[in-house]
């Protein structure tokens, strides 16, 4: 009787079994092994290569650096002032004061002011606010008076109807006056009775929401007089360069 080796179909099996093993391997040979890998994390990487950037990005560029804008400082404190809500003064306070908010450039806006304001302070308290000082405890209030004349600037453009103006900018800047005044501010500035004190009521002043913005631009500009006349006491003489940046009122 003949055995299963000698069947002819056994054969044929074994044959087909031989060729897909060897097709098998075949494709292993051609497989793109770097492109399955490419998507995983870290080993991708590895083993694919990573795509150049596009020719249209390089052709971009880098873009120059923002230079701080061209200001006379002397010319933000008319007295008396034929328009106070100028918006093409209000906006050169805006901007000017917008490089305040890196240690560079608050360096750069207070020698600016230093120079407008002269080396007596006392002399020009409003534009001396911004002045430079050696002393700390006089940056330490600048940031409140930068804010205020923000604050002051931002009523300004939104009662003229400025572009982009809102009273969103108004609000926001007053949340950061509200943050400086917070904490321990008050009681380590004399406490409820203080300058300080009816300095951050002021800036709190929320009139021009029920149709009265002269009465809010009034109480920023009070604020703003109360802060500025106390860092002329703290030092009337003008510094070269701020001593110290950051620090807390």
């Amino acid at each position: 009787m003949p055995g299963v080796a000698d069947d002819p179909s056994v054969g044929k099996v074994i044959w087909a079994v031989v060729l897909l093993a060897f097709l098998g391997t075949a494709r292993c040979y051609n497989a793109d092994v770097p492109g399955a890998l490419a998507g995983l994390p870290v080993v991708g990487a590895m083993v694919a290569p990573q795509p150049t950037t596009p020719a249209y990005v390089n052709a971009i560029g880098t873009p120059a650096a923002v230079a701080l804008p061209k200001a006379d400082l002397s010319k933000w404190f008319p007295n008396p002032a034929t328009d106070p809500y100028d918006p093409a003064m209000w906006t050169s306070v805006r901007d000017v004061l917008a490089f305040t908010g890196t240690q560079a450039g608050f360096t750069q806006v207070c020698k600016l002011a230093s120079a407008a304001a002269g080396q007596d302070r006392s002399a020009h308290p409003e534009v001396g606010a911004l002045a430079c000082s050696a002393d700390p405890s006089v940056t330490a209030l600048q940031p409140i008076a930068i804010k205020l004349l923000e604050a002051k600037a931002a009523l300004a453009l939104w009662t003229k109807g400025a572009p982009g103006s809102s009273t969103a900018a108004i609000q926001g800047v007053q949340a950061e006056i509200t943050n400086l005044c917070g904490g321990d501010a008050i009681a380590r500035n004399g406490g409820p009775t203080s300058w300080f004190a009816k300095m951050c009521a002021k800036a709190a002043d929320t009139a021009y929401l029920t149709g009265a913005p002269p009465a809010t631009f009034t109480a920023f500009g009070d604020a703003f007089t109360l802060v500025a006349a106390e860092i002329a006491k703290r030092d009337p003489k003008v510094a070269q360069a701020p001593a110290y940046f950051g620090a807390t009122p």
